[in-house]
């Protein structure tokens, strides 16, 4: 099997690790809509991944697909936005956002195969890659607010990369590091589930709170079973119940 990450340009890599060190400037006009436009990039890249590989399984691929659309919806919003906002110094990551989405739309057009899986894995692990370069300049100031908002976001994100692993590991991408990269977010989630916790919700977010917490350490058993169980329905049930908790709870600190 090809390794995962040896069929993107390098041309682009190269474009995003110059890209480090920069200084947003879309950060200094509008923060929080900067930070969650690339937040949303973060989070897409894994689900589009993840909703492929249940498509292709026949794993509750009506909804895998209707998903699907939306997280491309969501994922050109996302760089339209960027667009607009990015200073002349992410330009070049901004074009390779815009290069992988085209090229996804090519590959979700064609039959599946193993090699059109691998690029799918790439070009999944390349967005985050430039999504995680925005991040820090959007990150230049942080509030309270921006914090909580923040947190949630990763946590989504964190879900959607696990799903992502499990459901292609199913699929057999049995690369050693989609069992690293399973532990390493459930150890990161688990070190964010405390702010959720301490956090004073209102009684209307409450419920969404305690579903959270609750169900937390049920779901992180199967993902952290991907080599041992073949629960992928009950993985997707998983992730969908817990990604609307947050959703709710996003919407609150979003709205203050």
């Amino acid at each position: 099997m090809k390794h995962w990450r040896s069929i993107i340009p390098s041309a682009f890599l190269l474009a995003l690790t110059l890209m480090s060190g920069s200084t947003a400037q879309a950060a200094e006009n509008d923060p929080l809509k900067t930070l969650i436009a690339a937040e949303e990039i973060e989070i897409t890249s894994q689900a589009l991944a993840k909703d492929y590989f249940y498509i292709q399984q026949h794993i509750r691929d009506e909804q895998a697909r209707k998903d699907l659309n939306m997280n491309l919806q969501k994922l050109e919003s996302a760089i339209a936005l960027l667009e607009k906002k990015a200073g002349e110094d992410q330009q070049a990551v901004i074009e390779y956002l815009r290069f992988a989405l085209d090229e996804i739309r090519g590959i979700l057009s064609e039959k599946y195969s193993k090699e059109n899986g691998a690029l799918i894995l790439d070009y999944s692990e390349t967005l985050l890659e430039g999504s995680e370069t925005l991040l820090k300049g959007a990150k230049t100031r942080g509030t309270k607010k921006q914090a909580m908002v923040t947190t949630l976001e990763h946590m989504d994100f964190l879900l959607e990369r696990l799903s992502k692993y499990y459901i292609a590991f199913r699929a057999g991408f049995r690369d050693h590091t989609a069992v690293q990269q399973a532990r390493k977010a459930v150890a990161d989630f688990d070190s964010r589930i405390g702010k959720i916790k301490a956090y004073n919700y209102p009684p209307t977010q409450q419920t969404a709170q305690r579903k959270l917490l609750k169900y937390w350490p049920i779901a992180r058993k199967f993902y952290l079973g991907l080599e041992k169980n073949d629960l992928p329905l009950i993985v997707f049930v998983s992730t969908d119940y817990l990604d609307k908790a947050i959703a709710t709870l996003l919407d609150y600190h979003e709205s203050r």
